[in-house]
C-alpha cells in the first residue's frame, strides 16, 4: 500500500458542515451528554425488563449485559475499519468516510467533534436495538444496555486520548490510537481494546508508515512564534 497523504490541523476547530445554524449545532456535542443519555436509556431498559417482562436472577442480567458490552468492542472495530475507512485502501478523504471520520483525522483535537452527536447516534442505536430484538426478543432489553455502556466506554476513552496527557506508566490507549492517526491508518482500529486487532491481524507493525502528514500552521502556532 502506497503512503496516504493527509493534512492535519492539531490546534484548529473543524470547519462548518452546514450553513444552517441549527443543523450545524446538531453536528457537535460533548461526551457527558451522550453518557447521560445512554445511562438513562440503559437504566430504563433494564427496569422495563425486570418490572414488565420477567424477574430473572441477577447473574442472568449480568451475563447478558456483559455479552452486550463485549459485543460492542467487535462492533467498534468493524465500524471503524469498514465504515469509517474505505475498504479498498483504508483512506477517509471523501464521501461518507470524510463526514463520519475523515474530518476527525484532519482535525483530531476538536473536542466538539470527538463524539457522534445525539441524533445520528440515536438513529444508529435504534437500528442496533432492532437487530438485537429480532435475534433475541425481550432479552435485547438486557443485552442492549451493555452494548450502549460499551459504546460510552469507547467514547470516553477516545475523548481522553485526544484531550488528556497520557500517564507515564500506562499509555497503551494513547500509543495504539496515535499510531492509527499518525503512522499506520490501516492498523490499530480498536480504541477501547486491541483484542480484535490481534484476532484480525491489524496490529501496528514496527518501523512501518503508511501516512505522509502535512501539519498545517495554525493560528495557535502563529501566536506562539
Amino acid at each position: 500500500m502506497s503512503n496516504y497523504e493527509t493534512i492535519v490541523n492539531p490546534h484548529e476547530k473543524s470547519p462548518k458542515l452546514f450553513d444552517n445554524k441549527v443543523l450545524e449545532y446538531l453536528t457537535k456535542t460533548h461526551p457527558l451528554i451522550i453518557d447521560g443519555m445512554y445511562l438513562l436509556i440503559a437504566f430504563f431498559m433494564i427496569r422495563h425488563y425486570v418490572l414488565e417482562i420477567a424477574q430473572p436472577e441477577w447473574m442472568y442480567i449480568s451475563l447478558l449485559f456483559f455479552l452486550g458490552y463485549f459485543s460492542w468492542t467487535l462492533a467498534e472495530y468493524l465500524l471503524h475499519r469498514f465504515l469509517y475507512h474505505k475498504i479498498k485502501d483504508a483512506s477517509y478523504s471523501s464521501g461518507l468516510q470524510y463526514v463520519f471520520h475523515g474530518i476527525h483525522h484532519e482535525y483530531p483535537n476538536d473536542k466538539e467533534r470527538l463524539v457522534l452527536p445525539p441524533i445520528p447516534s440515536l438513529i444508529i442505536a435504534a437500528i442496533f436495538f432492532g437487530l438485537f430484538y429480532l435475534m433475541m426478543g425481550n432479552d435485547s432489553f438486557l443485552f442492549s444496555p451493555g452494548f450502549m455502556i460499551g459504546y460510552c466506554t469507547y467514547m470516553s476513552i477516545h475523548f481522553m486520548v485526544h484531550k488528556v496527557k497520557p500517564p507515564k506508566n500506562f499509555h497503551f490507549w494513547w500509543t495504539h490510537h496515535n499510531i492509527h492517526h499518525y503512522q499506520q491508518h490501516d492498523r490499530a482500529f480498536g480504541v477501547s481494546t486491541s483484542i480484535w486487532d490481534r484476532i484480525f491481524r491489524t496490529m501496528p507493525e514496527p518501523n512501518r508508515r503508511t501516512i505522509d502528514i502535512k501539519i498545517e500552521r495554525s493560528h495557535h502556532d502563529e501566536r506562539n512564534k
